[in-house]
């Protein structure tokens, strides 16, 4: 029961319903549901709630914005946001792999309990199909604005992973997080004076 409060409580802190916010693209397959009531998971009590709630919202975060990255990638006008989102993916890509490592170690299923949601920090799948037919100047004001928006709500998000989590290596994750994106935020700013 305290795993889904928790549950809850990160999907508040992270605007899920909110209508400022976006929803995972169904093009990014979902992770399985699993059959076994959350009663019946075997977690590490290394975890606690708040651990297992960030780790299944940062997974489908971090993989929408690695579609939004691939877009960058090749339709960005300016070559230093390509330069840039390449940087940015081969970040997020360590992550993920990081967070599912995390899910794995912590023995919760593979699901995603946030299909369908609005949340902050995601493009609603509207958005990315815009963000597809846009190019040149316009491309990369809209990329810019969505990875922001991003980079800013994991931060959030990791900065109460730091304070509350209890599992070491997930908050050594958010620690990690906590430092990239303030780095990337930086350098997004230096790409839009420019």
């Amino acid at each position: 029961m305290k795993a889904l409060a928790a549950l809850a409580l990160l999907a508040a802190l992270a605007g899920c319903g909110s209508s400022n916010a976006a929803a995972p693209p169904p093009a990014a397959p979902p992770a399985t549901a699993t059959s076994a009531p959350a009663s019946e998971w075997k977690i590490d009590p290394s975890f606690n709630s708040l651990d297992l709630a960030w780790i299944e919202l940062m997974i489908p975060m971090d993989e929408q914005l690695l579609q939004v990255l691939g877009m960058a990638e090749k339709q960005a006008a300016d070559p230093a946001v390509r330069r840039f989102a390449t940087t940015v993916a081969g970040g997020h890509r360590d992550e993920v792999e990081k967070l599912k490592l995390n899910r794995t170690r912590s023995g919760m299923p593979v699901r995603n309990p946030h299909v369908g949601h609005d949340m902050n920090g995601m493009m609603t799948e509207p958005e990315i199909v815009a963000l597809g037919k846009t190019s040149g100047p316009a491309f990369d004001q809209l990329f810019a604005k969505n990875l922001k928006e991003h980079l800013t709500e994991s931060i959030v998000l990791a900065k109460d992973i730091s304070t509350n989590g209890k599992d070491a290596a997930v908050k050594y994750l958010a620690g990690e997080i906590q430092t990239s994106r303030a780095a990337q935020l930086k350098e997004l700013a230096a790409l839009a004076k420019n």
